[in-house]
């Protein structure tokens, strides 16, 4: 009853007041509303979703854990039940915290330490590439509970946030995915400079050859070795004229039954020689002859004709030489 008429007389005086007091009566109403409910403490601490709320032993054991270690670094709370927290710091700020708890019991004092916790699922690869897990800076602050009237310990009570926020929590990742790509480029650096090295000490199996510069058509020049690819010295005045054949190109000499076949293969370059045909002017003639002007002056086609040419008329000499010794002979008798 008497709640109902506190009620109906802050409505009534709601109505009434300016708007700034009817903001304070409603915030003072939510309040008394909200500590009105069964458990409102544990409501309370359960709610929260940024801070680990820990009940901790004389030795640093577990005994309570917050829900928000879930979100914060991925335990669960009855994980960490009965193990102890310096297990579950870096292991440089174990001694300097363990320190700092001791006295703070010892003295009846309250604590302010900031400490690295590893999380669960998240890993990152250290400087010699193996993982560990990934740490996030927490701000523990806490104090131990007495009897009341006694010097009997009970409990020690801490809350433990990140520190500073969440914004700054996020700049350090930044930073650490620079300095993990800064490495990783390092990395990459160093194996390139390996693997020219590596190269350089180890010959290539096939290296190509240098470009040469074209050649004039039409000369025997040299023989190459088509087994390893390196040309042998050149033959120096080779002529077609002299009635010496050679293979055509792509035909392999035979060799012996028994034994391997010769892999030499007379291939056709270009020498530095150049002839024009006198009779058509050709320059790209594979063989040249010899001509009315003196060797090497016509080309194939001109020199076999200008040939047959040249037999026909000393066979046709040759023929009248006959027919006029025969005409002799005959008026003699």
């Amino acid at each position: 009853m008497e709640a109902t008429c506190y009620l109906l007389l802050t409505t009534m005086s709601t109505s009434q007041s300016s708007p700034s007091a009817s903001k304070a009566v409603s915030k003072e109403q939510q309040i008394f509303e909200f500590t009105k409910r069964k458990r409102w403490a544990d409501l309370l601490i359960t709610e929260l979703n940024d801070v680990i709320t820990l009940v901790l032993s004389e030795t640093c054991q577990v005994l309570y854990c917050g829900n928000a270690v879930t979100e914060l670094l991925g335990w669960r709370d009855d994980e960490l039940a009965d193990s102890y927290l310096i297990e579950l710091m870096n292991p440089d700020d174990r001694t300097s915290f363990q320190l700092m708890f001791m006295q703070s019991i010892s003295n009846n004092t309250e604590i302010l330490a900031y400490c690295r916790l590893q999380c669960k699922n998240d890993f990152y690869v250290c400087s010699d590439y193996t993982s560990a897990p990934r740490e996030v800076l927490f701000e523990i602050k806490g104090h131990p509970h007495f009897l009341p009237d006694s010097t009997k310990f009970l409990c020690y009570f801490a809350m433990a946030k990140p520190y500073p926020s969440r914004n700054t929590a996020m700049l350090n990742t930044f930073l650490e995915l620079k300095m993990e790509n800064e490495r990783l480029q390092q990395r990459i650096l160093e194996l390139r400079t390996q693997s020219a090295t590596l190269s350089a000490a180890e010959p290539m199996p096939f290296s190509q050859p240098h470009p040469r510069a074209p050649l004039p058509h039409g000369y025997y020049g040299r023989y190459e070795d088509m087994g390893n690819g390196t040309p042998s010295t050149p033959i120096v005045g080779f002529d077609t004229t002299v009635g010496i054949s050679a293979p055509r190109l792509g035909e392999d000499d035979e060799g012996d039954a028994n034994g391997p076949r010769n892999t030499k293969r007379l291939k056709r370059v270009y020498g530095t020689e150049q002839h024009v045909c006198v009779t058509c002017g050709r320059t790209d003639s594979p063989e040249w002859r010899k001509g009315p002007t003196g060797p090497k002056t016509l080309c194939n086609a001109c020199g076999l004709r200008w040939a047959k040419k040249v037999r026909k008329t000393g066979e046709a000499e040759g023929e009248g030489d006959i027919t006029q010794q025969a005409s002799g002979s005959g008026t003699v008798f």
